[in-house]
């Protein structure tokens, strides 16, 4: 794994960095001991790891954190400080682990096995992804209580975003995944589904009928359950384009 080290003190910045190269698998890619410094050559090198401080002469390791993930890159983040008291905001930028000053080998090793454990869950639903994706049957992973569930698209009436989740609607149940409702539109749009709003998606072949409500919206009704569902104006404008009414 490649980390890269952000810590303003130098004394700080070689102990952690004593400690990384002890632990198996780990090679240090960078270092710096400001934001602005760090910034550029985070997104340079795309390190898999960002070990922060909190307090940077320009300002704080949570603001970097903010402008790394909103670059796009999506490294795991460990905070190694001696301030307690922002544990909370760190974790709202997905802090895989907080560690206090005056931190030890151990508490080092326990973060990085952290990231592994994590990277190890992300590379094995990859690699269900990939089994389950071929031409002749398509699934989609998705949880349910604490099991992974297996979905056939036709098995799917709709999908809604909500918070920061998305919930998967089968005849029978709710079903949940942490992809994005963008990324399940590009997934299904070639089977079928079609987006009727900026929080659903639905399968067109489930549809019973569609009832004119104000504003030009439909109202979109299913076979085999009793949800229903609301256009958008755009929604239902592009809707009827596509099916030539």
């Amino acid at each position: 794994m490649r980390v890269f080290v952000v810590e303003d003190e130098y004394i700080s910045r070689e102990r952690i960095k004593r400690f990384l190269q002890s632990i198996p698998d780990i090679e240090i890619v960078g270092e710096a001991e400001s934001k602005s410094d760090a910034i550029k050559k985070i997104k340079e090198l795309e390190p898999d790891v960002l070990i922060l401080d909190i307090k940077l002469p320009d300002g704080t390791g949570i603001e970097l954190a903010k402008e790394v993930l909103e670059s796009g890159l999506e490294p795991y983040i460990i905070f190694a400080t001696a301030y307690g008291d922002y544990a909370v905001e760190a974790f709202k930028v997905n802090a895989i682990d907080y560690i206090l000053k005056p931190y030890e080998l151990s508490d080092v090793e326990n973060a990085i096995s952290k990231v592994k454990s994590a990277e190890s869950k992300k590379n094995n639903i990859l690699n269900i992804s990939k089994l389950i994706h071929n031409e002749n049957e398509f699934l989609i992973p998705v949880k349910h209580l604490n099991k992974i569930i297996l979905l056939k698209p036709e098995d799917i009436y709709y999908i809604k975003a909500e918070l920061s989740e998305t919930i998967i609607r089968t005849a029978d149940n709710e079903y949940f995944s942490n992809k994005k409702l963008y990324e399940f539109e590009n997934l299904l749009k070639p089977k079928g589904f079609f987006k009727i709003h900026k929080s659903y998606i639905v399968n067109l072949a489930k549809i019973k009928e569609m009832k004119l409500a104000e504003q030009s919206k439909f109202v979109i009704y299913f076979n085999g359950i009793s949800d229903t569902l609301k256009t958008s104006r755009d929604g239902a404008k592009a809707l009827r384009e596509y099916l030539g009414l």
